[in-house]
């Protein structure tokens, strides 16, 4: 292989010079120019122009947000190397500017009387000279009048001075120097004049032809005869392009400088532009430290020797205070990390006496003591070790590590509401007995009484709903129309909900015994929930579907399309999954607790399919059926009573409808909320009481004296409530399909002007229209069209 271009000791030599490229420009002071608080659009553009005057050693893009304090931006100015800081704020009467040393200062405020920014130096110049050059590197800084004025000026002007990196006269590059800043001090009025100027370098004692021809830009001599005439005469110059020169700005150039015609100890002439800001300043204080410190120096404020000398006593008092309180602090530290450790030692031998005890080592125990005074001590001292043990590991020790420490009672709830003590995992459970004889009666109910009911319901649902699809399938033209969309979620939800009945029945018939494993015993609880409110929430759309027709017909018409209603519709579905979700993780199977086959006789060899949580889940769950109850029916129930309501109002106040059918449309809407109101508001109901109740009896359990006590605590008014809510709210499922009549045209009666039917229109009147019920509904005659026959 060839070698590469460059041998080892050039690449060593390169990034030997490029290091110390690095460390040369991280030695340079950089700058943060940024304005706080309110200062308005004016200042924020001359913290803006300010900041161009100190490239490159600036942040250029640097924003400050309000949130920001000047801490940190103390805190990232360390990391990148920034030493000064210059602050722009305005006030009420003044505009300010802080000139800041990093880190520990001085502070340096300044009042701005007057300023120009650039934009408005240069639109009042008549040839301005800026580029992106001039800003490649720091301006030349020319401080004028900085004299024996007093140390306050001394010290501004080496303020002035760090700002800048340091030049080296003999070894300083020329074509470097492109800028200058200039600051005057003035010690009558004690202002400071800040101005901002571009260098330009041009060659003198040549004709103005000649220097035309110098500059970059060629000179148009198209009506020149010959050069001899523009380099003799100038002709077709200026006379602003002449710019007189003279001793004040003429040099001889100790090197070459960029430009045509400097060259090296020829005659050179520099020329100064302005490009801005000009900024008049004020010298106000001087701080010690950045932003906050000691004052030198005040111009308006002055001090006599016993006033500076209460404030440094003052001062160190405050310095005296704070050190005495880090000093109690942690003294408080080491004082409680001391008792810790004794508290662990001593909890550790307490844990070892116990074991020793646990063991039969007598010698664990004090013969010295008294019986009753030892085992009180004792059971004082494990409680004591209990309690560390609960803050050390964060959770209760076993029984067999305190025998003798009382058992904590926590409270459960959210807090700050009144609380319900449950006891501990290590506290006294309901004894089997008493649960055994409360199982007992509560299944009795539903293996004499539910499962018959469940039977009949699922071959009444399955064949309305079933046929309801089918015609919607078969007779309604495509693409359907929102209310038939919604008509066809809910009998498809109705549906799904009866298939979930026949295993429900199977569990509860004599005896009660589930057979089909833990996961379908989840999905089908999962399904019962998800299908319900399914129901739920396409009933609520039917009822604003119709509300829209009715009171909004222009806007249904031209607005609402099919393809929104399959969104709501997969909204709705989505919303029902989510809510029925947590019933997965509920829902369990109890084994049996006793040996053999499942018997009526036997019923606690039977497998119970639970889809409540069990006992330590109960407080969550009785969280998540207020949830699904607000969500899931009170929700829904409260857009269903605001839509028929509105409805029936719009419709009697309609003048084009006869009494007859404004009594056949309350009628429609009394039916629905009826059926709404007595079917799912009274299960949700029940459902949470019996919750409540079922945790009240839980609560008590350990207290009871026997199992007839047991069975008298029993809320059975709360249980049978609710078992006879589960067997009548599948009714409405059956119920349902009459609702669709009055918005599918292809189950609802041909009548001509009958309320909610779609006789007598044709297939571009059903598709357009598709509601239920008219505000006024006219005698149209009948045009020729496919009819769909009646049911």
């Amino acid at each position: 292989m060839g070698q590469s271009g460059r041998s080892r000791h050039q690449k060593r030599a390169r990034a030997q010079a490029q290091l110390r490229n690095l460390e040369a420009y991280a030695a340079q002071p950089h700058s943060f120019v940024f304005a706080r608080g309110r200062a308005g659009r004016g200042v924020r553009q001359l913290s803006l122009d300010l900041r161009r005057v100190m490239e490159p050693l600036t942040a250029t893009r640097l924003q400050i947000r309000k949130k920001n304090s000047l801490k940190d931006c103390v805190a990232v100015a360390g990391p990148l190397g920034v030493t000064h800081f210059l602050i722009l704020s305005k006030t009420e009467t003044n505009i300010y500017f802080k000139l800041m040393r990093l880190p520990g200062g001085p502070t340096l405020t300044f009042r701005i009387n007057q300023y120009t920014l650039v934009r408005d130096v240069v639109s009042s110049l008549r040839r301005h000279r800026m580029h992106e050059q001039q800003f490649a590197h720091p301006p030349l800084l020319v401080l004028n009048s900085f004299g024996p004025h007093g140390m306050h000026v001394k010290l501004m002007a080496t303020m002035f001075q760090n700002l800048f990196p340091s030049i080296n006269v003999h070894k300083v590059n020329l074509n470097t120097i492109k800028r200058c800043l200039l600051i005057n001090y003035n010690p009558d009025s004690q202002e400071l004049d800040f101005r901002h100027y571009s260098i330009k370098v041009v060659p003198v004692g040549a004709s103005r032809g000649m220097k035309k021809l110098l500059q970059e830009k060629f000179p148009n001599m198209s009506r020149l005869q010959d050069i001899s005439e523009l380099l003799a005469t100038g002709a077709g110059l200026s006379e602003s392009e002449g710019e007189p020169d003279g001793e004040h700005n003429i040099t001889e150039l100790p090197q070459a400088v960029a430009g045509r015609g400097n060259m090296r100890a020829q005659q050179s002439a520099v020329r100064l532009t302005e490009i801005g800001p000009r900024m008049t300043l004020q010298l106000i204080k001087i701080q010690e430290g950045v932003g906050e410190g000691n004052v030198l120096f005040h111009s308006f404020v002055h001090k006599t020797e016993e006033e500076l000398q209460a404030i440094l006593a003052a001062k160190e008092e405050k310095l005296r205070l704070k050190a005495q309180r880090r000093d109690q602090q942690a003294h408080d530290v080491q004082r409680k990390r001391e008792q810790r450790e004794a508290h662990k030692r001593k909890s550790l031998a307490g844990m070892k006496r116990a074991r020793a005890g646990a063991d039969g080592d007598s010698d664990a125990e004090d013969p010295g003591a008294p019986a009753e005074e030892g085992g009180a001590g004792q059971q004082e001292e494990e409680e004591d070790e209990a309690e560390y043990f609960r803050q050390a590991v964060g959770e209760e020790p076993d029984e067999d590590m305190f025998p003798k420490a009382a058992k904590r009672r926590r409270p459960t709830g959210p807090p700050g509401k009144k609380q319900r003590w449950q006891v501990d995992s290590g506290a006294t459970p309901c004894p089997a007995n008493f649960s055994a004889a409360a199982a007992r009666i509560l299944n009795s109910f539903q293996e004499d009484f539910l499962w018959p009911l469940l039977v009949a319901e699922f071959l009444v649902a399955v064949a309305g709903n079933g046929l309801a699809l089918y015609r919607f399938g078969t007779r309604e033209q495509r693409p359907w129309h929102p209310a038939v969309v919604f008509s066809a979620q809910l009998a498809v939800s109705d549906l799904l909900y009866a298939l979930t009945l026949p295993p429900l029945a199977a569990y509860f018939y004599p005896p009660k015994h589930w057979r089909y494993g833990e996961a379908a015993c989840r999905l089908e609880r999962f399904l019962f929930i998800c299908n319900l409110l399914g129901s739920v929430i396409f009933i609520a759309c039917i009822s604003l579907n119709r509300y829209l027709g009715v009171v909004h017909p222009f806007f249904t018409r031209s607005h609402l399309r099919p393809k929104h209603a399959w969104a709501i519709s997969a909204a709705g579905w989505a919303l029902a999954a989510l809510l029925a979700a947590p019933t997965l993780g509920f829902s369990h199977l109890k084994r049996p607790q006793q040996e053999g086959r499942c018997a009526v006789e036997r019923p606690g060899a039977c497998i119970k399919c639970l889809g409540t949580a069990d006992d330590s889940q109960l407080e969550a769950y009785r969280v998540y059926i207020l949830v699904v109850a607000a969500l899931g029916c009170a929700l829904p129930l409260l857009l269903t009573l605001a839509a028929y309501g509105a409805l029936g109002r719009a419709v009697l106040r309609s003048p084009g409808m006869t009494a007859a059918e404004k009594l056949h449309v309350a009628m429609l809407v009394a039916s629905g909320v009826a059926l709404y109101a007595s079917s799912y508001v009274p299960y949700y109901v029940t459902q949470v009481l019996n919750v409540h109740a079922r945790q009240r009896w839980i609560t008590g359990c350990p207290s009871f004296a026997d199992a007839a006590q047991a069975e008298k605590a029993l809320d059975l008014g709360s249980y049978v409530s609710y078992q006879v809510m589960r067997g009548l709210m599948p009714l409405a499922i059956c119920i349902h399909p009459l609702l669709y009549m009055a918005v599918a045209p292809s189950l609802g009666c041909r009548r001509h002007g009958c309320l909610g039917c779609g006789g007598g229109r044709t297939p571009e009147d059903t598709e357009s229209s598709g509601q239920g019920l008219a505000l006024k509904p006219t005698a149209t005659p009948r045009t020729p069209g496919p009819q769909s026959p009646e049911p």
